[in-house]
């Protein structure tokens, strides 16, 4: 039997929830000061390679997608955790980031800033989780190839949490976990987050394949995984069986 779930904070009634949302920003503030220490060198080693600037090209492409809310580009799928499951997401738009926050990044998408412009009244969160200081088993990856995953941004701007030199960094490898399926209708996702440090921690959301596992790490193993980073990216899929 599953543990009983705590109430969900979801992003749902978008603008009525954007006065809220201002009171977590001192929050992720504080989780953006502890990922930094391990972030400036876990997301390279995650990718098993350095950072660049994106090329000429793909920073274009960036620029014309993230101002397009709802663009088409490609439609595709990846995995997903959702209720100690392995799902499939299904994409079928692009992704959105619009500011504020003044992201430097081509996509104009930003980690450690909450998101002001919303793509729709209705959403949900989708928590990123992207392991620093180690590499995971390669299958556990969802997005495994740097700044290269279906309908997300190429790069994102981490110097909120990163400092300068930092404001256009490809998206890190990472895996995703959502906490309803949306009765399998598609829908934004704004993105949240989730640094996890160690072998030992992301072992045991692969095993759980919930958010509530990773809530329940975020309370009691603090040192190994980080508090919710906001930003201002929004995907768009549908989360099948």
């Amino acid at each position: 039997m599953s543990a009983p779930r705590a109430p969900l904070t979801t992003n749902r009634k978008g603008h009525a929830m954007i006065a809220g949302l201002r009171g977590r920003l001192m929050a992720t503030r504080l989780a953006g000061v502890v990922l930094a220490a391990a972030l400036g060198t876990g997301l390279a080693v995650a990718a098993g390679s350095t950072f660049a600037s994106a090329a000429p090209a793909s920073r274009m492409m960036s620029q014309m997608a993230g101002m397009s809310p709802g663009g088409h580009a490609r439609t595709g799928y990846t995995n997903g955790w959702y209720d100690h499951h392995t799902v499939r997401f299904f994409y079928s738009k692009n992704f959105y980031c619009q500011g504020p926050p003044a992201s430097k990044a081509s996509s104009r998408c930003e980690a450690g800033a909450d998101y002001t412009q919303i793509p729709s009244n209705s959403f949900d969160p989708l928590y990123v989780i992207v392991p620093l200081g180690f590499t995971p088993p390669k299958g556990t990856l969802q997005c495994p190839v740097t700044g290269n995953c279906i309908d997300h941004p190429h790069t994102i701007d981490l110097s909120a949490v990163l400092g300068s030199g930092t404001q256009n960094l490809p998206l890190p490898p990472h895996s995703h976990i959502v906490a309803t399926a949306n009765n399998h209708k598609a829908e934004w996702w704004n993105v949240v987050v989730v640094g996890v440090k160690s072998r030992s921690a992301w072992d045991k959301i692969v095993c759980h394949k919930s958010d509530w596992e990773l809530r329940h790490l975020q309370r009691v193993d603090s040192k190994d995984v980080t508090g919710n980073i906001t930003t201002n990216l929004f995907l768009y899929f549908s989360v099948l069986r």
